[in-house]
């Protein structure tokens, strides 16, 4: 939420139902998500996605793509699966607090974190295959290379 963000707002005057309002992950934290009317059989939803072009695709890979995929009927593998789990092909740093989603490519069976990856940028998002999930680190600085961590498809 920042101080011109009207979202909320509206979407209360609409009566919509917030049922994600943020998540701790880093890119991507300013996601929401909204349910407003419909029926039992006939659900609509709202997802709002920070507008950084790193974090939005976070926010549609770990937030709209599920829903869109549970709407569907759509489990386990298939185009567009969860995730999968690969090593490391370098060390990455974890956040204190927050899961970080890192932009990794797919190099020889390894995920292999990407330069030039801050939310705004495109190149390491246009250069990636997955987004490394990586755990708050809870006193341990990064994981090494080598560790496998989940990787979800972009």
């Amino acid at each position: 939420r920042g101080p011109v963000d009207h979202v909320h707002g509206v979407l209360g005057e609409l009566g919509a139902r917030l049922l994600v309002d943020g998540a701790a992950v880093r890119p991507g934290h300013p996601m929401l998500l909204a349910e407003h009317g419909g029926s039992r059989h006939h659900r609509r939803f709202v997802a709002g996605l920070p507008g950084n072009p790193l974090a939005a695709v976070a926010g549609f890979v770990t937030l709209v793509r599920p829903l869109l995929r549970r709407l569907a009927g759509l489990d386990g593998a298939g185009p567009g699966a969860p995730s999968h789990f690969l090593p490391l092909g370098d060390a990455v740093r974890t956040h204190p607090t927050d899961t970080r989603l890192v932009p990794v490519s797919f190099t020889d069976a390894r995920a292999v974190p990407l330069r030039f990856t801050g939310p705004a940028m495109l190149r390491g998002l246009a250069l990636a295959d997955g987004l490394a999930v990586v755990p708050p680190g809870g006193g341990v600085v990064a994981l090494g290379a080598g560790q496998r961590v989940e990787v979800l498809p972009v």
